[in-house]
């Protein structure tokens, strides 16, 4: 069974100070995607000029990624359509690779 909070809550007569709530934050969803925009943009300088198959595709999709990440309301779906692409167009590169990883789980818990 997962953790549950099971602390009890009464309200009643008037609050006039702040109300603060603890827990766990999933989010951090601005700083998540510049923390992503962020690995993206080195992994389009890792890979400009490498003369890699598809290379002009390969450098257009990331080019895109980018912009879609930099306009802030990204569309879930096609920025994992997106890097789906990329990862098919690296091959599994090896000199990538844990770049690539980290990219993975970034997208995976942003846009899912």
């Amino acid at each position: 069974m997962g953790h549950r909070i099971s602390n009890k809550v009464s309200i009643g007569g008037d609050n006039s100070g702040d109300i603060t709530q603890t827990g766990v934050d999933g989010g951090g969803g601005e700083a998540a995607v510049s923390s992503l925009l962020e690995l993206v943009e080195r992994l389009t300088a890792e890979v400009r000029g490498k003369e890699l198959a598809k290379q002009e595709v390969l450098e257009d999709t990331l080019t895109d990624l980018t912009a879609d990440l930099r306009a802030g309301d990204a569309e879930p779906a096609v920025v994992r359509s997106r890097w789906e692409k990329v990862k098919g167009l690296l091959g599994g590169l090896a000199q990538v690779s844990e770049l690539v990883a980290k990219i993975s789980d970034q997208v995976q818990k942003i846009f899912t």
